[in-house]
């Protein structure tokens, strides 16, 4: 080995030991990682009012109440004079006609004001449909002849009603969101034929 080699030998032994000596060259303690943050909880959303209620709307039935239309108990609607009992019933399927004979739960109906602006204007509501918790059923008009017994829908204008008066006789038509009611030998009739004076008969004799 030259003497130069040598030397950078020797030094580099003597530089090692010095290392050990101060104790550098050991390997360096893993640094503790700093504690993470727990997040930040968000704040609880504040609910938002409870909407106030309005009044509610009814229409004004005083006309009919002093015309003698039974209001909010159970009647048989009927056609006036014509000297055979036709009462507007519920059958089958949800249909409704002038096809009752008798005092029966299909024939029993209920007039109430109805909950829109308005003068005269009811729902037909029949009690034995209207007895559980809900909105209920109300008689609709149809664009055919029958009318069709429908949930309840506030404000529907299928199953509003304007009672028209006929003097203070008590009589009266129905005029629907399709036209006045005419009815023909039991059946409500699209045609502008038949009668269209009914009457309300308390239900409880």
């Amino acid at each position: 080995m030259s003497r130069t080699a040598k030397m950078i030998a020797a030094g580099a032994a003597v530089a090692a030991l010095a290392a050990c000596a101060d104790g550098q060259g050991t390997p360096a303690a893993p640094s503790t990682p700093s504690a993470v943050p727990s997040p930040t909880a968000s704040p609880t959303p504040t609910p938002p009012p409870s909407p106030v209620p309005s009044p509610t709307v009814v229409s004004d039935v005083s006309k009919l109440v002093r015309a003698g239309v039974d209001l909010r108990v159970g009647v048989l609607i009927d056609v006036a004079d014509d000297g055979v009992d036709r009462f507007l019933e519920v059958g089958t399927g949800g249909v409704v006609d002038f096809t009752g004979t008798s005092r029966t739960d299909s024939t029993m109906m209920s007039l109430h004001a109805a909950p829109v602006a308005g003068q005269n204007l009811v729902v037909i509501k029949p009690p034995f449909w209207n007895e559980e918790v809900g909105p209920g059923y109300c008689v609709a008009d149809t664009t055919g002849a029958a009318l069709r017994l429908d949930p309840c829908r506030p404000g529907d204008r299928e199953q509003t009603w304007r009672v028209v008066l006929a003097g203070d006789s008590g009589q009266f038509e129905l005029e629907g969101a399709h036209g006045i009611i005419h009815v023909e030998n039991g059946l409500i009739t699209t045609a502008d034929r038949g009668r269209t004076g009914l009457q309300t008969i308390r239900y409880a004799q």
